[in-house]
């Protein structure tokens, strides 16, 4: 890292994988040092899915990179998304990622103010909609 900027290429950093499987994710806030927004590319093999949640405080902007169309569901409604599409989310808005097709799919998500993602981010039963209270 420079004063005032700095550049990592994205396979320099670990591929961590999801307790349980499905989705890994790159953490690029922590090799570039951002202070005010959490950017992370998410890897979606076929059938892997993201848990329905919203957050308290983050908003977060969605990019698919690849492997589109993919399902990109907000609030009650399945939204399509291509290859280069950008989606911003509202806090308190819920959302999930579900890779129902064949193909692999990578995500950038760029979420602000950076929160932690545990703490800010609320499950949500997708039958009901309801808060699952953390174990």
């Amino acid at each position: 890292m420079s004063d005032g900027w700095s550049i990592t290429p994205e396979n320099d950093v670990e591929l961590r994988e999801r307790r349980g499987g499905g989705p890994g994710s790159r953490d690029l806030s922590g090799a570039l040092g951002t202070e005010s927004m959490k950017l992370r590319v998410w890897r979606f093999g076929p059938g892997d899915e993201m848990p329905l949640h919203r957050h308290a405080t983050q908003e977060e902007v969605y990019l698919l990179r690849s492997g589109g169309p993919q399902t990109l569901q907000i609030g009650d409604e399945d939204v399509a998304v291509n290859d280069g599409d950008w989606v911003r989310v509202a806090k308190d808005t819920p959302r999930r990622i579900r890779n129902t097709t064949d193909r692999d799919a990578a995500w950038l998500i760029v979420a602000a103010p950076p929160g932690d993602g545990i703490t800010d981010g609320i499950r949500l039963d997708p039958e009901t909609g309801r808060e699952i209270p953390r174990t």
